[in-house]
């Protein structure tokens, strides 16, 4: 399963997330689930670096399916649109694939 919890601050605001776990619908390279859930993981970290040129840290392991990313200027209403743009293609995943999709909010300090 993925699991993907949104770091929230004191006003509800997303600075970061962590994604965790392969989906486990299908093998290796046949995943859609897998395959959409990084693909829209992906852009939105990509378009917070190239497109806002976010401040940004990254932590990463291919391996284990790890994703630790924060944004540090997280509070610019660009940066929540993408934010919320990619929960809301998630929760959309989560819907129809709620065994290899969890989504949480994990509220603490930026």
């Amino acid at each position: 399963m993925t699991e993907i919890s949104f770091y929230l601050d004191g006003e509800d605001r997303i600075f970061g997330f962590e994604c965790e776990g392969h989906a486990g619908f299908a093998k290796f390279g046949k995943d859609i689930v897998c395959s959409a859930v990084s693909a829209l993981t992906i852009t939105t970290i990509n378009s917070m670096d190239t497109l806002l040129e976010a401040s940004c840290e990254l932590i990463s392991d291919e391996k284990r399916g790890y994703i630790d990313f924060r944004v540090n200027n997280y509070e610019s209403e660009s940066v929540q649109l993408l934010f919320k743009s990619y929960k809301l293609g998630l929760e959309e995943i989560e819907r129809n694939y709620k065994k290899n999709v969890k989504l949480t909010n994990r509220r603490c300090k930026p």
